[in-house]
């Protein structure tokens, strides 16, 4: 009888560790670095921005929570780079051995921010080399114009972030600026920025349509979490939780 109950208190004890190692197992922590980038990421946005939600919400699908450093952008890079972390958001798919990515966190149109006054006439890209662009030290532009700026056709200026650029702008110190549009929306609202808005305007023809994604490292861990990741987007629509919540967004600085 003795032994029966010890046999039965192991076999408890063996039955709690394996459900403790499961559990686990399967709420595993998703570490990931991202930037100030308003309204997609940031560390004064509800829940650390849209993406940071979609990517949140993917992870709880398959159980898994989310740990996320808000970082310099060339920093957050870099900690990912170093495999401090899993990765980094949101990123543009760009050519890279060191990261793999992720199905579509949702898209968003970029175009070139110019001054009203004096208006960036463009049929085709090339057209662009006659004005002196500026661009986000780090960020990824369109293949093209990065293209253009590597091999030294385009004449550029980098600024550290958009408002510096935006600033740069409205002085005339450059011609246009390569931005994302939803993100101009979010900054007009700033009143450094709010100030000079009406010198400015976004030019009619957008460059591109840019899907926004999450870059893993490329090894066995961030194989896994690139799974993990993919499994979670494939249960709701990403696209339709980023128009929600920048129609939301904008209405609510609207008022």
């Amino acid at each position: 009888m003795v032994y029966i109950l010890a046999c039965q208190k192991l076999a408890f004890k063996v039955s709690v560790l394996v459900m403790l190692f499961s559990v686990q197992l399967t709420a595993d922590t998703l570490e990931l670095s991202t930037l100030e980038w308003p309204p997609f990421t940031g560390v004064h946005l509800v829940d650390k921005g849209v993406t940071t939600q979609i990517v949140q919400q993917a992870l709880s699908y398959e159980g898994h929570d989310l740990k996320v450093a808000v970082l310099p952008w060339n920093r957050a890079i870099r900690v990912a780079k170093t495999g401090a972390n899993h990765g980094y958001f949101p990123e543009y798919l760009n050519v890279t051995d060191d990261f793999i990515f992720s199905n579509s966190l949702g898209s968003s149109p970029i175009g070139l921010l110019e001054r009203k006054k004096y208006p960036i006439k463009w049929k085709v890209i090339t057209d662009l080399n006659n004005y002196t662009l500026g661009v986000v030290k780090g960020y990824v532009n369109t293949v093209e114009i990065d293209n253009m700026i590597n091999d030294g056709r385009q004449r550029f200026e980098t600024a550290n972030d958009e408002r510096q650029n935006i600033l740069k702008l409205a002085a005339g110190r450059i011609d246009a600026i390569v931005i994302d549009f939803n993100v101009y929306e979010y900054l007009l609202h700033e009143p450094k920025i709010a100030e000079i808005s009406h010198l400015l305007q976004m030019n009619i023809q957008p460059l591109e349509l840019k899907s926004l994604h999450i870059a893993f490292n490329n090894n066995e861990q961030g194989r896994k979490w690139l799974n993990i990741i993919n499994s979670g987007l494939s249960r709701f629509d990403a696209q339709q939780k980023m128009d929600a919540y920048l129609l939301e967004s904008n209405k609510h600085h609207n008022h």
